[in-house]
């Protein structure tokens, strides 16, 4: 049994091993490398290959790699540029239409004072211009004293007149009167 034992555990020794060695070779790099990259790690995939250079600079398929990996970067970048570029613009044209917009209400706000303005000063020249009987008649409320006690004594007569003519007998009308039906 012990002697099974030694033979397995110097068998997973001499694989660990050649395990070690496949993972330190150019190709393994260049492998998990490119895994990294399709898994979506385009910074993890240049460190993978970065760290293959460094023990097999002269490899060509990570040189490769490594080639391809830095110009997709780049296009990312550039993407990445003209995407926050048209952020920005979009932004500029949005705050520019606010701007405008706001410009405009202003301009109609102030076009409005205007009119009313206009329109209260014509008013006013228009009531200057009226008589004083057409101002008083315009303004009831602001009669003078003497208007009011002259209308009241007119008053007071229309009244007295009034009740005389009820307390006059009509003539033609007896005192008593019949029943004509």
């Amino acid at each position: 049994m012990n002697s099974k034992l030694l033979f397995l555990s110097l068998i997973l020794c001499g694989l660990s091993q050649t395990l070690q060695a496949q993972l330190t070779t150019a190709d393994a790099y260049f492998h998990k490398g490119g895994q990294t990259f399709i898994g979506g790690d385009l910074p993890g995939a240049l460190t993978m290959v970065d760290e293959g250079l460094r023990q097999f600079p002269s490899d060509p398929k990570l040189n490769a790699l490594k080639q391809k990996l830095q110009e997709e970067q780049e296009k990312q970048q550039e993407q990445d540029q003209q995407s926050q570029n048209q952020q920005n613009q979009d932004q500029q044209n949005q705050q520019d239409q606010e701007q405008e917009q706001n410009q405009d209400q202003n301009q109609e706000q102030q076009n409005e004072e205007q009119q009313n303005q206009e329109q209260q000063s014509q008013e006013n020249e228009d009531q200057q211009e009226q008589n004083p009987e057409e101002q008083q008649a315009q303004l009831p409320n602001q009669i003078s004293k003497e208007q009011a006690e002259k209308i009241l004594k007119a008053l007071a007569q229309k009244e007295k007149e009034l009740l005389k003519e009820f307390k006059k007998p009509k003539k033609g009308q007896n005192a008593t009167h019949a029943k004509d039906w």
